[in-house]
Formats: structure tokens, C-alpha cells, sequence
């Protein structure tokens, strides 16, 4: 359902409205003040049309599974890897992604074999790490600018209580070992802060034809914003104005063909369900008001075919 527009070249940002005024950033100031890179690492092209696989997860969560310091990518194109290095997420591409990119920077497929020198880097580490293997191989060049642009304000009904399915996340549930799935029946508010198994991003099932479960635990307002800007299909960031602080555990059901009469995508809506904005305001407590706000767009400004090993 999520459309990911990949054929855009500007990536948005959600920022705080104090960056209101447009400037940019040096290239060289993506980077970490002390460049982390790989020990060894090879690229090779993957022509085999198999697919991608990973060692841990190529996302912009916090999901890690430790390999020893090894990093191992298969079949993975170059916009997978700058959405891991970077941390891209889904609200920057509803803001234009690689709008100028080369056509093989999604169409082509790449593997990519390294190891660190430390046997315990963090996934912060091995995307800095792989930052530097871009800039090296891909000769990629990138930077940050400000931005005034329309955006969907994301607010509590009521000023400082969520609804009933957004609740502070429970600390008493483990966070470093996944949780087993809820029974089969369990009520949906019965489920907030049990589902998903995982941590730290959010996770989507079909529960039938006219209703989507999208939900996350150990979540950031921020976090739990860009999943709402890819579940409502949004052409506009939303903008986090809720004031929240802390981490959050949510789940929200609402019929994915009601997004249409959103203004939101084109889809037909079916009234079997909730829409989007119902959805997240009467399960969520949240709700949606259309404004100007200040993001920052991540902007690619130089990559070339990945040179020889």
C-alpha cells in the first residue's frame, strides 16, 4: 500500500519552526567530526535479480542485531543505502527523493562485503561507516538547507491527554528480546505496547480487506509522525506540535481505501471503517491541521558509479 516515491531527488526533514529561515550546510559537515570508516570493504555489482538481503536490518530504526563488526549487503541498490546511511525516513520522501538521480541509483543492485576494525560497532557506527564507503566509491557528495513549505501540523485533541491507544511506553517490557504475538482475538487496546514484537520503528499487517494495523513501540513523537506521514500517504511532512516527550507505544486501525476522500492519495474510500483522520483521532487523540513549517531538505549533490575495488 505505502507508495515510497523513489523518482524525486530532495529529501525532507522534519525540523522545529526556529529553523524558519533558508541557509545550507558544507557537504563535509554530513560527516561525523571523527570519520568512521570500514577497515576493508569491497562493492561489486550484483546482476543476479535475486533478492536484497542484509545482516541486520538496512532501515532508519533502531533494530540491530551485533555481527561481529561486519557489514554485508546483497542485491541492495544505492537508495537503500543512503536511506539506511542517512537515516532517511518516510516523510523526507514525500518531499522529493531523488528527484535528478541517475536512473541506476534504483534500478541497479550493488554488494557490498566489510568489516569494521572494532568487532562491536553500534548501527549509528556502521552508518557513518557507510557514509564514508559512499563518499569513497560513489564519489557522493550531500547537504543539508532550510526550508519554509506547507505541512500538515500534528496536535492533541485535548491538551495533554492522547487517546486510548497512545500511551507512554511501558518500561517493564523488554525492549532487547522480541515479545510474543498478542493471542489471536486480543482486543486492539488490549494489544498497545505488547504489538509489534520489535522496538524502536513501526510495523504494519492487513487485518482484513478494510482495515490496516500500523503500529510501534519504544517510539519517539517523531518517529511515530514519519510512520503516520507513510501510512496516510501523504504529499505534505507532518510536523510533530503535540509537545509529547518521551517514548510511546501505538497502534492505529483504520480502512487504507478511506485515504482518498482524505485529500490525502486517490484511493476510493469503502465505509466499512474508519478513515485516516478519524482513525488518529479517536484512537490516537491526535489530529491534523494544514500550515507552513520549517523542514530541512537533504539534498544529493554529486554521485557517480561506484568505483573499482
Amino acid at each position: 500500500m505505502r507508495r515510497l516515491l523513489l523518482l524525486r531527488f530532495i529529501v525532507v526533514l522534519i525540523a522545529p519552526a526556529y529553523l524558519a529561515q533558508s541557509s545550507a550546510q558544507n557537504p563535509s559537515s554530513m560527516m561525523a567530526p571523527h570519520k568512521l570508516e570500514f577497515e576493508v570493504a569491497s562493492v561489486r555489482e550484483n546482476k543476479s535479480g535475486g533478492r536484497g538481503t542484509s545482516n541486520f536490518p538496512l532501515d532508519r530504526g533502531d533494530v540491530y542485531f551485533p555481527t561481529g563488526g561486519v557489514f554485508s549487503a546483497t542485491n541492495q541498490s544505492l537508495v537503500t543505502l543512503l536511506i539506511f546511511a542517512y537515516k532517511i525516513n518516510i516523510s523526507e520522501f514525500r518531499g522529493g527523493l531523488m528527484r535528478r538521480l541517475p536512473s541506476w541509483a534504483t534500478t541497479d543492485k550493488f554488494d557490498i562485503n566489510a568489516r569494521a576494525e572494532s568487532g562491536k560497532p553500534t548501527k549509528e557506527d556502521m552508518r557513518l561507516m557507510l557514509q564514508s564507503l559512499l563518499e569513497d566509491r560513489f564519489n557522493l557528495k550531500v547537504h543539508r538547507e532550510k526550508r519554509e513549505m506547507p505541512v500538515f501540523g500534528l496536535y492533541l485533541t485535548r491538551p495533554g491527554k492522547t487517546g486510548p491507544q497512545l500511551r507512554p511506553h511501558n518500561p517493564t517490557l523488554s525492549c532487547s528480546a522480541p515479545l510474543p504475538l498478542p493471542a489471536v482475538g486480543t482486543p486492539v487496546a488490549t494489544m498497545v505496547g505488547l504489538w509489534p514484537a520489535t522496538c524502536g520503528d513501526g510495523t504494519e499487517a492487513r487485518t482484513s480487506k478494510y482495515r490496516l494495523r500500523e503500529g510501534g513501540r519504544d517510539m519517539t513523537m517523531n518517529a511515530i509522525v514519519d510512520w503516520l506521514t507513510g501510512a496516510g500517504e501523504s504529499d505534505r511532512p507532518i510536523l510533530d506540535q503535540t509537545g509529547l516527550n518521551g517514548t510511546f507505544d501505538f497502534i492505529l486501525e483504520f480502512d487504507p481505501e478511506s485515504l482518498g476522500r482524505e485529500g490525502i492519495s486517490s484511493a476510493p474510500r469503502d465505509d466499512s471503517g474508519p478513515t485516516f483522520t478519524e482513525a488518529i483521532r479517536e484512537q490516537l487523540g491526535l489530529q491534523l491541521k494544514k500550515e507552513d513549517g520549517a523542514i530541512s531538505i537533504f539534498v544529493v549533490d554529486n554521485v557517480e558509479y561506484p568505483s573499482s575495488n
